[in-house]
């Protein structure tokens, strides 16, 4: 044997024999974490995904970027789309593996694992249970929220639905009970005459901080950078004279998780500002940067973010309670904003046992909005606390967590969750802004479109109310089937590219 050849033999035993040690400490982290969350799953259906997800977290907890190297070398997996089905993939590895280094004869010599893991396929299964058939002609649904316009037209609906609308949302943070059960009764009728059916998702408001009103001297005041503003939840303060006053939504002191230099950010990253001061009655905060040079004018509703402060808030206001006793008997899907990690879920189904019983809560599909950093990083147990007894959708809250994260690491998370849900066999909703321009003024950016195409990896993407809405659905539509032709999760779809055929058709002349 020549020295490149004993070389390259050497090599591929040393590579063997890692991806061995690999294999096997995958599996003996994994069962251990699987250990401890097993005796909280009581949803049979959920047991091996579960097991799933804790073999990815153990392998993904090792850097394995020169180790994809070596293997692409060989024209092996590079581990790069294991998430589904993982102990399966590193199994399929290692045994190539031994029969290229000649430690085993024949396939039947490596030993198999035990359980198998259903992969995608299930990852299919529990979105079609949840948010409904994907149309014949994409696997992603559309979503859409609902305007209060659907409480009084029943055409308008019939038309999201002809344009592809396959789950419509009613957010629980606008308008009142009557509104929603009118816009229930109008979606059925809708679907009759459309000859379609559409799963109902109601998304309760949680504890989002919101402002309530805005005061000041002036008439519609503009906060610029290096302005400051006054932050309160005490309505009788009017020091007017110094800077405009923007008043909680909640009557509670929070003030005290607040320190100087504490960010703030407005209405979703629109608005940034530090605390520059405390006063007894809220704290002073000085505006950094804004969206627009002229300045931002700030209206009630808008959310209040602190990225760099936890405020020990219930996962549940009392609106919230009243609007999930109305959203149980009307809803395919419940969803729940800002949880933080596996305690709030566990408040969450307490309630729901409370209101519905424990078989009826238990059969109720959750949507778990994941819109803090704080919640990213609970993520696995989160999703155990809550597909362990609930069918479970996890949506990608993007305003809330890019004010949170930063715009910046706000791409890196979305892939992470989607990796992490795929893992655990969890269908995923992405929210907000797409093709916000596009619903909003009837044209979209280029950055909007490329955008939608990447949205495609999850299982259902939402679309926001506009005057354009309609058209928007209908663009949605298409950029979602041209994607899935070219793209399924991350693996690529090798369809015949016209480029190369034209090449080879030069060629051959």
């Amino acid at each position: 044997m020549d020295k490149v050849k004993e070389k390259e033999w050497n090599e591929l035993r040393s590579l063997y024999q890692e991806m061995r040690a690999l294999r096997e400490s995958v599996h003996e982290e994994g069962n251990a974490l699987y250990a401890e969350w097993e005796p909280s799953i009581t949803r049979p259906a959920f047991r091996l995904s579960a097991k799933n997800l804790a073999y990815y977290l153990a392998l993904r907890r090792r850097d394995i970027r020169m180790l994809q190297s070596r293997l692409s070398k060989w024209g092996l997996s590079s581990l790069g789309r294991t998430e589904s089905k993982v102990l399966q993939q590193l199994d399929a590895i290692v045994r190539n593996l031994a029969l290229m280094a000649g430690e085993i004869k024949q396939l039947d010599d490596y030993p198999k694992t035990p359980e198998k893991f259903p992969g995608r396929k299930k990852l299919a299964t529990e979105a079609k249970a949840l948010l409904g058939e994907a149309p014949v002609h994409r696997t992603t649904r559309i979503m859409v929220t609902l305007p209060e316009q659907a409480a009084t037209d029943k055409d308008f609906l019939v038309r999201l639905l002809e344009r592809g609308m396959d789950i419509a949302r009613i957010n629980c943070a606008h308008d009142d009970s009557a509104v929603w059960l009118q816009m229930v009764e109008n979606l059925q009728a809708a679907q009759k005459i459309a000859g379609k059916s559409c799963r109902i998702y109601f998304d309760i408001a949680g504890p989002k901080i919101r402002v309530d009103a805005v005061l000041s001297e002036k008439e519609k005041p503009r906060l610029k950078v290096g302005e400051q503003f006054f932050l309160t939840a005490d309505a009788a303060f009017n020091d007017l004279k110094h800077y405009p006053i923007i008043l909680f939504s909640e009557s509670l002191n929070h003030f005290d998780e607040l320190e100087i230099d504490s960010p703030v950010i407005l209405d979703d990253g629109v608005l940034e500002g530090r605390v520059v001061e405390r006063k007894p009655q809220g704290v002073v905060v000085q505006v950094k940067k804004t969206a627009r040079a002229k300045g931002i004018r700030i209206k009630p509703e808008k959310g209040l973010n602190f990225p760099d402060s936890v405020f020990k808030l219930p996962i549940l206001t009392e609106k919230d309670r009243k609007d999930l006793l109305v959203a149980v008997e009307e809803a395919d899907l419940v969803g729940f904003s800002f949880v933080r990690g596996s305690k709030d879920v566990v408040a969450i189904q307490k309630v729901l046992t409370e209101q519905a019983g424990t078989e009826a809560a238990a059969a109720i599909p959750l949507v778990i909005k994941i819109e803090t950093v704080e919640a990213v990083n609970h993520l696995p147990e989160l999703i155990v606390a809550a597909a362990g007894k609930n069918p479970l959708a996890i949506m990608i809250a993007r305003g809330d967590l890019a004010a949170e994260a930063g715009f910046l690491r706000l791409s890196e998370l979305q892939e992470e969750i989607l990796w992490i849900c795929e893992a655990a066999h969890i269908p995923v909703i992405w929210s907000t802004q797409v093709l916000e321009n596009m619903v909003k003024n009837g044209v979209p950016t280029r950055a909007e479109m490329s955008d939608a195409t990447m949205a495609a990896q999850a299982e259902c993407v939402m679309l926001n109310k506009g005057a354009f809405v309609e058209e928007g659905i209908t663009l949605l539509d298409a950029i979602l089937v041209q994607s899935q032709q070219n793209q399924s999760k991350k693996t690529a779809q090798l369809r015949a590219l016209k480029i190369a055929r034209k090449a080879l058709r030069k060629t051959k002349k």
